[in-house]
């Protein structure tokens, strides 16, 4: 029984430290992507003749 409960904390501490990476590098890189959003010029509009 405390093999079962072992391993029971031992993959929820795992999952818990992936999905906490992962989330970190979803909100990294939504950060990046702002940033070079910002950073970009705006584009020109086309001239009309």
């Amino acid at each position: 029984m405390n093999d079962h409960i072992f391993g029971m904390l031992d993959m929820g501490l795992v999952g818990v430290a992936v999905l906490g990476l992962a989330i970190w590098q979803l909100v990294s890189i939504h950060r990046e992507s702002a940033r070079d959003k910002k950073a970009a010029p705006p584009p020109e509009a086309p001239e009309d003749s």
